[in-house]
């Protein structure tokens, strides 16, 4: 298992506007919708804290390629940070919290609830980078593709044996992740709009 998972790393690295464009792009409009990725990373968080995870309602095999997936916003994430600036907004409507897109397709609100950021705070809906700068000062773009992994790996797990000091950074991880998500998701919506629909 940790050779197969170490292989994604080095496959993931973004290094230039146009790379992370495409990797924002296939994540987010080919591949799925937020509220899919929200669903997913909950999942395996899940799987994390049973002690015998059955696998009914997400094979193995999806895990292991979400897993990957989602590792690419690690580091697409990374680039945002150290590459760009884009402006904050102050106050966010519609067609800066959702892609036109999943707005179409959701046009009931609470169809759209799924769509909006839940663990970021207000401030930094306004302006994700202020997420970004605390995730990659508290750790290095490296160390949080490793802690992904370790999470990963440990979701086939049979047994859990996290204490209580493990579980909090555990669930203080778990909210990072979605941060991560919610906060790159957002910069898309905003600034990537040629091939935002």
């Amino acid at each position: 298992m940790d050779d197969y998972l170490n292989t994604f790393e080095g496959d993931r690295v973004c290094e230039s506007l146009e790379e992370c464009h495409g990797g924002l792009y296939h994540f987010f409009c080919d591949f799925a919708n937020l509220s899919y990725w929200k669903r997913k990373i909950s999942a395996i968080f899940e799987y994390v804290v049973q002690e015998n995870p059955s696998f009914t309602s997400h094979s193995p095999g999806t895990i292991l390629y979400a897993g990957a997936e989602f590792l690419r916003i690690v580091y697409i994430g990374y680039f945002l940070y150290r590459e760009t600036n884009f402006p904050a907004c102050p106050a966010p409507h519609w067609d800066e919290l959702i892609l036109k897109r999943d707005k179409k397709n959701a046009t009931l609100f609470i169809n759209r609830i799924d769509l909006l950021p839940r663990f970021l705070s207000q401030e930094q809906i306004i302006d994700p980078y202020l997420f970004l700068k605390d995730f990659y000062y508290r750790r290095k773009c490296p160390v949080w593709a490793r802690r992904w992994n370790e999470i990963i790996e440990e979701s086939f797990s049979d047994i859990t044996c996290l204490e209580p000091d493990a579980l909090q950074e555990f669930q203080d991880d778990f909210q990072d992740f979605h941060k991560l998500l919610e906060a790159t998701y957002l910069l898309y919506v905003r600034h990537f709009k040629l091939k935002n629909t």
